[in-house]
């Protein structure tokens, strides 16, 4: 068997000039893989870049980009919308944390990586854990800011969680409070403090106050402001507790004891659907409160280099960063 195999690697390499054979031989230094990472990464080829970069750590453990390799993967995969990908990535970097080389940049990744995963407490936890564990007073100016509103932007998200038990409003204000001075002018977070005290001032409307008053029907829904909710519902009930009273007053028992047992319903609703009412109007003025907060300061980070944009699954935050 070896001498066939040593019979047709001769014919092999006299079948082909050496030199022809070899000029076809491209050799892969750690600059070129690098660079071809970087230029699939530019060219918006993601994933490819993303497994390039891969490709160059494994094959040049020791090279000085390797760690910022690692950070690029990560941020390939989550600019080719491959999240999960991205959060098994950064998350490796960010549980080797130091304030020298990418855990920083990958922590703030992360934390938007989880909020497209529809995740935000695991955004939220990523940024108090970088807020702990950092000793560059920037990059903790910067992580509380995020952090304060992402608290505000997904105040609900987070009240309606079982195992949240600080109100995210008023953390939120905790973690602008925790800005420095230098970093409260940078991010003009003044006006948002101001601003959170008077949240606390906003009128609302008790829930125990609006199911007491759905005695009389309707009244629940009129004290929350929904008038045209109110007229339906006392004329629904008034006129099905007519209607029973008089099948009762005509001895129609059966009839009576039927419109009753529909009446019961409405109005049973009637007392739910206030209460209720009085919740959806204290979130829709909160709701509104903080949406007028953020269009404040997008206006005024307009006159400045910092740009903060708010998208669908939260917010994103613009950072020039040269590698």
């Amino acid at each position: 068997m070896k001498k066939i195999f040593v019979k047709f690697f001769l014919v092999i390499l006299f079948a082909f000039p050496f030199n022809g054979i070899c000029g076809d031989i491209v050799i892969m230094d750690a600059k070129k893989q690098y660079e071809l990472a970087q230029t699939l990464f530019e060219e918006k080829e993601f994933s490819a870049a993303a497994h390039e970069f891969i490709r160059f750590y494994y094959l040049f453990p020791g090279h000085e980009k390797v760690p910022q390799a690692r950070y690029q993967t990560g941020v390939s995969f989550f600019q080719a919308g491959m999240f999960e990908d991205s959060a098994r990535h950064l998350e490796k970097i960010a549980a080797n944390f130091s304030d020298s080389g990418f855990s920083q940049d990958a922590m703030f990744k992360l934390s938007e990586v989880y909020l497209n995963l529809k995740n935000p407490a695991r955004a939220a936890t990523v940024l108090r854990n970088l807020i702990t564990l950092t000793n560059n007073s920037q990059v903790r100016d910067r992580a509380c800011f995020m952090l304060g509103w992402l608290l505000l932007d997904k105040a609900e998200v987070f009240r309606s969680s079982s195992d949240y038990k600080v109100y995210p409003v008023k953390e939120a204000e905790k973690y602008f409070s925790m800005i420095s001075l230098e970093g409260q002018n940078k991010y003009q977070v003044g006006e948002t403090l101001i601003s959170l005290k008077k949240f606390r001032e906003i009128k609302k409307k008790s829930p125990s106050i609006a199911g007491v008053l759905s005695i009389i029907p309707g009244t629940g829904f009129f004290y929350c402001g929904r008038y045209q909710d109110a007229l339906v519902s006392f004329l629904l009930n008034s006129t099905l507790m007519l209607a029973a009273y008089k099948s009762f007053e005509n001895d129609n028992n059966f009839l009576g004891a039927a419109i009753s047992i529909v009446e019961a319903g409405f109005y049973s609703g009637n007392i739910y659907g206030s209460i209720a009412s009085a919740h959806k109007y204290n979130k829709k003025k909160q709701k509104d409160f903080i949406n007028n907060m953020q269009q404040e300061y997008r206006e005024n980070q307009e006159k400045t280099s910092f740009h903060t944009s708010f998208i669908n699954n939260g917010f994103a935050f613009v950072f020039n960063y040269n590698f």
